[in-house]
């Protein structure tokens, strides 16, 4: 079989939305430039299966800066920054997910020797001093290769959270491996769970009911529950998941010496209907930038220095 090479194209609009496809023999990529760098579809071709949710009643569409996520949120891999909740941190009032979600990056689209494509995207964002820059590469293989770049050109320290923010399409047939130790129930998610529960050994928490659960295994939509957990302690840098009923296995490899958690937004129905779950490699937790930053949880990054964060996101059959 002779490969193809890589292809990158951004000749198109979704619903006046500049869009730009990458494609190569095993995967296709719909990003959105102007929506955040929002990574819209992520299919694995042999299996002609879109890895990532949609939401079925929001569109994407163009946004205002400081709007409410949730209300916008059409599903797909977003990047949040430098906060989760509005935070209010010093005289800076942060908006909802952060300030680089709902704005426009620039972009370029560089062609490699190896045959491979990258797509360069930027922005600053508005609030925090700091230019964002992400490379997306696809090569000859099932991997997208993605290198983050964070510059505080600001004058004090910048204290932020961030994290991926991929939600994916779920089926009771779908289970997560996280090589941590500790699970930890969001605050405002606590009532469903037993006492002994709010801190768990990863996976297996009890519910408020006593029932026994096995967090890693995803449940069906009728659970009706929403919850969020932060796993902890990780022993290395990854995470995957395994899609029994259509065979497929994706795995995030990061450097743990950066990123220390992963969230788990996991909605079965119990949050407006939704039915997807969210696996977020983040660098510190809680949700609240505030309160993380007094509990001396956030990531520090100091005038003029650069963070660099490469990111693997592998895709196979199983």
């Amino acid at each position: 079989m002779v490969e193809r090479n890589a292809t990158a194209t951004d000749h198109w609009t979704y619903n006046g939305i500049r869009t730009i496809t990458l494609e190569n023999e095993f995967l296709k990529l719909t990003v959105f430039p102007e929506l955040g760098a929002k990574i819209y579809d992520l299919i694995y071709k042999p299996r002609q299966k879109n890895l990532l949710w949609h939401n079925p009643r929001i569109p994407p569409s163009k946004v205002p800066f400081g709007v409410a996520f949730d209300d916008v949120w059409s599903g797909g891999w977003d990047e949040i920054f430098p906060n989760d909740a509005p935070s209010s941190v010093g005289v800076d009032k942060y908006p909802d997910m952060g300030e680089i979600w709902s704005i426009n990056w620039d972009y370029a689209i560089t062609r490699q020797a190896t045959g491979g494509v990258t797509l360069t995207t930027s922005t600053y964002s508005h609030i925090a001093p700091c230019k964002i820059t992400r490379h997306l590469t696809l090569e000859m293989d099932s991997k997208v290769y993605l290198k983050y770049e964070f510059e505080n050109i600001g004058q004090d320290t910048l204290k932020f959270l961030w994290k991926l923010h991929p939600a994916f399409e779920i089926n009771e047939r779908c289970t997560m491996e996280i090589p941590g130790k500790t699970g930890i129930v969001d605050a405002r998610y606590r009532h469903l769970f037993s006492p002994s529960s709010q801190t768990y050994q990863w996976p297996n928490a009890t519910m408020k009911n006593g029932q026994r659960r096995d967090i890693s295994k995803i449940m069906p939509s009728t659970d009706r529950t929403c919850t969020l957990h932060y796993v902890t302690d990780l022993s290395d840098g990854w995470i995957k998941f395994k899609d029994q009923l259509n065979n497929l296995a994706t795995k995030i490899i990061f450097p743990k010496e950066i990123i220390n958690s992963i969230w788990l937004f996991l909605a079965y129905g119990g949050w407006r209907s939704v039915y997807t779950a969210v696996f977020e490699p983040s660098t510190s937790y809680p949700y609240d930038l505030a309160q993380a930053i007094q509990e001396g949880q956030v990531h520090n990054l100091e005038s003029h220095q650069k963070l660099e964060c490469p990111i693997e996101v592998e895709i196979s059959g199983i």
